[in-house]
């Protein structure tokens, strides 16, 4: 047992403790908010909310991926003290995600009212009239949401991972306060925008202040790309740039595509148990986001060994915490909605059910593609994740003309099995499964299970 320990330091209890802080954060919000907004906006506005809400969502691929394939390529580098160099990438990155970021700004702005100026009538009524200043404050907290994604990937390399997630989960509470609030002082649409967008902008300024304190070197960052560092990063970079705009498709378009077979007020019964099902995910992956620094450094030491021992112990602990999550989920799932939202949302037992299989098929391949993308290794997944989002969302529209919101739920669980195939697969040609990964993850989940 004493092998083991080493890897509970001080880093990475700092790093789970402040990702299981952060889901906490996470939790409360999501819990407070539906019965909050639903309760002065109804459920078709709490839809309408919730549908425009994805368009801060679409700027997270406008970071070209840089900052997740420039995060790890950071981590190594200073892992190596190689700080110059990780300072390169660092300017590199944020020059071009809010270049990039402005323009998708701009291209957004120009679909909405030039392409398709009526695409925004379902939320004229929910907003008063005002749709489009609720669209305009949402991009500029999307942008602002970008502003913070050089930082956070910076943080990895200059050893302050738990203390940027904890002023960015921080963050998330105080503007998702501010936004409940003013629902309740009988705030529109337009306002809960306004101060979200207050809210991040005092945050963006807290997190780089605190991460430049944390390494003097970022300080001298210059304003320009270094082109021989942007080509490295180019492959990683785009392969990355496929996962934000995947997991949008996922998770956003399953709303979206909710949203328009069945009508806004469909979605809130979806929302609510893919919430309760993702949340337990999210504790879980806890250890496995906090490890992610921790494996790029044992990679660029060669330190074969210790990473094998990561890779167990983020498989391990997932499933010790997943598998009793489901079983609760499915004994008490549909009572939970129900006194979460007042009784407004009844999900049914067949939707419950597919959504925790869907759980439980992401369980089994998350964690170990998170280890790959730190790696810079993702390309042999990412794209398949975007294609088989695409398929989802497609049979799911497709499914939910007999089936309603349960057929969108039958797609996400082919989705996710297919992903589940494709990351072990690649995992194995890359040779991260130790020889005997069924027998030593036996033993470890042995240690690690509570004593009686």
């Amino acid at each position: 047992m004493q092998r083991w320990r080493a890897f509970f330091s001080h880093r990475l209890v700092a790093g789970t403790l402040a990702g299981t802080y952060g889901q906490l954060v996470q939790l409360v919000v999501q819990l407070l908010s539906l019965p909050v907004f639903t309760a002065h906006w109804g459920l078709a506005g709490y839809g309408s909310w919730l549908i425009l809400f994805t368009l801060p969502s679409t700027l997270a691929i406008a970071d070209l991926g840089l900052t997740s394939a420039g995060g790890n390529s950071m981590t190594a580098a200073a892992a190596r003290g190689e700080f110059a160099r990780a300072r390169s990438i660092y300017a590199s990155m944020r020059l071009i995600t809010l270049a990039v970021g402005l323009a998708i700004v701009a291209g957004v702005a120009v679909f909405l009212w030039v392409l398709r100026p009526h695409s925004l009538d379902f939320a004229r009524a929910p907003t008063l009239g005002h749709a489009a200043a609720t669209v305009w404050l949402l991009l500029g907290y999307g942008f602002l949401s970008l502003v913070m994604a050089a930082p956070l990937a910076a943080a990895r390399a200059v050893d302050a991972f738990a203390g940027t997630i904890a002023i960015q989960q921080t963050v998330i509470a105080a503007e998702a306060a501010c936004g409940m609030l003013t629902a309740g002082f009988g705030g529109g649409l337009e306002a809960v925008a306004l101060a979200y967008v207050v809210a991040r902008l005092v945050g963006v300024a807290v997190l780089n202040l605190y991460v430049v304190s944390r390494a003097h070197w970022l300080r001298r960052a210059p304003w320009r790309v270094d082109l021989a560092e942007l080509r490295d990063l180019l492959a990683p970079a785009m392969a990355a740039l496929v996962l934000p705009g995947a997991n949008a498709v996922v998770i956003q378009g399953a709303v979206v595509v909710i949203g328009a077979v069945n009508g806004p007020a469909a979605v809130p019964a979806f929302t609510a148990v893919r919430t309760l099902s993702r949340t337990a995910l999210q504790f879980a992956f806890r250890l496995n986001f906090a490890s992610m620094p921790r494996y790029t450094v044992l990679a660029a030491q060669a330190d074969r060994a210790g990473m094998a021992r990561i890779l167990l112990l983020n498989l391990v602990v997932t499933a010790l915490l997943v598998a009793p999550a489901a079983v609760v989920l499915l004994l008490f799932g549909r009572p939970i909605v129900a006194l979460w939202t007042h009784g407004l949302v009844h999900p049914t037992w067949t939707l419950l059910g597919l959504m925790l299989t869907a759980m439980l098929f992401d369980a089994a391949w998350v964690p170990l593609s998170n280890l790959v993308m730190a790696l810079n290794r993702h390309a042999g997944f990412s794209y398949a994740f975007l294609a088989s989002g695409m398929v989802a969302m497609a049979l799911g529209w497709l499914l939910q003309h007999r089936f309603g919101i349960d057929g969108m739920a039958m797609a996400l669980v082919a989705q996710e099995a297919a992903m589940t195939l494709c990351v072990w697969r690649l995992a194995r040609r890359l040779d991260m499964l130790p020889p005997h990964l069924l027998r030593d993850a036996w033993a470890l989940a042995r240690r690690l299970r509570p004593a009686r």
